[in-house]
């Protein structure tokens, strides 16, 4: 399996960092208007949004070198936690598309969303 990669100062994403967490829902709403909803799966899972400014020409074509691999949010892949520390498995990219913003010679920017998964 993959591991996502880090930049040259060995760091995964830049400030600001974020996290959230999901757990999903289904709701089943009836016609006398009560609902039913119970969990579809069973803990709440990470999602978490990398920044990544300044970057040189070697580390963006590092990262795009491994979302190519990734081929989009097709394939999983280990993920190291920027909070905790621990490598999470099972993680995917939220989005099939990936921009790099290229501000200047050997400056670049780029941001994406890695979503841990069941499995």
């Amino acid at each position: 399996m993959n591991t996502f990669p880090t930049i040259t100062s060995n760091a995964v994403t830049q400030y600001p960092a974020a996290i959230q967490y999901s757990q999903g829902v289904q709701v089943i709403e009836y016609l006398d208007g009560a609902d039913q909803r119970y969990l579809l799966q069973p803990r709440m899972l990470r999602l978490w949004r990398i920044n990544l400014a300044q970057l040189n020409e070697d580390e963006v074509q590092q990262i795009e070198t491994f979302f190519a691999g990734q081929q989009g949010t097709y394939s999983p892949f280990a993920f190291p936690d920027p909070f905790t520390g621990t490598v999470v498995g099972n993680c995917r990219l939220a989005a099939s598309t990936f921009l790099t913003n290229y501000v200047g010679v050997d400056n670049a920017a780029t941001f994406c969303w890695v979503i841990e998964t069941n499995g």
